[in-house]
């Protein structure tokens, strides 16, 4: 079995030094998740946020072997979002339609019973898409419902829901004090937010986006960008200014996962990521470790 980590409501406990963690892709027709699993390795990633099609389901049995076999524990799971779903036509919690609304829900229920057998311990959810800062109001307060509903439903499989911040033009979501305030207002265990490095980017100033999330932090999603396009480059391929971001997880007490988001353009690498890099993001990680 995949050992759980205790979480509380304030942080995921890992460990210190902090700990790095890579999204893992599953694909139907191509060998990705092999890939990745050996570009983990490479890097030295200890814990893995698995990625798969969510339209053509693999077996949550074959992908914990693999793994599992290659010494990664399975953090967290990207749930569905926009039209990458199982089932709904496509994934919006703040969806103001009722009947599409529920039925983002009813994907989500539906990854969360397949993460639930990989032994995640979160499932990553989008608060919504695109949207009018008109529709603020009216979107938080289903959002709300939906979070409510997913918390629930979470706790009974001794899991988490992890609430990402999105880049401009979500609403709410592009602000993560907007997320927070939601996630406060639900007080419920097993909901908490997940910071976006790319997203946060876009949308703001890293450090003030992770400091709103304070001790709601559960998770990570790392990558960067030159503050515009969501890239999704590697920590260094972009304007972030890494020793600032570490200072602010250092400030709210963070321990989780520094989970990377950016595993496309590492394995699209003609020799895989130099070892200067990655000796470089480990000094960043370590330096800046409580």
């Amino acid at each position: 079995m995949n050992p759980k980590v205790t979480l509380n409501h304030a942080n995921p406990q890992i460990q210190n030094p902090r700990t790095m963690g890579i999204m893992l892709v599953h694909s139907p027709i191509k060998p990705i998740l092999e890939t990745d699993i050996r570009l983990a390795s490479k890097i030295g990633a200890s814990f893995a946020e698995i990625l798969p099609r969510w339209s053509q389901l693999p077996s949550a049995t074959e992908i914990t072997k693999k793994v599992r076999d290659a010494g990664l524990s399975i953090w967290s799971v990207h749930g569905p979002w926009g039209g990458q779903s199982i089932e709904a036509v496509r994934v919006d919690l703040a969806d103001l339609n009722p009947r599409l609304r529920q039925e983002s829900v009813d994907d989500l229920l539906r990854a969360l019973d397949w993460s639930s057998k990989l032994d995640a311990q979160v499932l990553v959810v989008h608060p919504g898409g695109v949207s009018k800062p008109e529709e603020k109001s009216r979107r938080t307060d289903v959002l709300t419902r939906s979070l409510e509903r997913l918390a629930i439903e979470a706790q009974s499989r001794n899991m988490r829901i992890g609430l990402e911040n999105m880049p401009a033009g979500v609403f709410p979501g592009s602000q993560m004090a907007d997320l927070a305030a939601i996630v406060r207002h639900l007080d419920q265990a097993s909901l908490g937010l997940v910071m976006d490095t790319g997203h946060a980017q876009i949308s703001g100033d890293i450090r003030q986006e992770t400091l709103a999330a304070k001790n709601l932090l559960i998770s990570t999603h790392v990558h960067d960008n030159n503050g515009s396009a969501d890239s999704h480059r590697p920590p260094g391929d972009g304007l972030i200014d890494w020793p600032v971001w570490f200072a602010s997880l250092t400030e709210i007490q963070y321990q989780g996962p520094i989970m990377l988001e950016c595993v496309k353009a590492l394995r699209e690498m003609p020799d895989g990521p130099p070892p200067e890099w990655i000796d470089w993001w480990h000094a960043i990680m370590q330096n800046s470790s409580l």
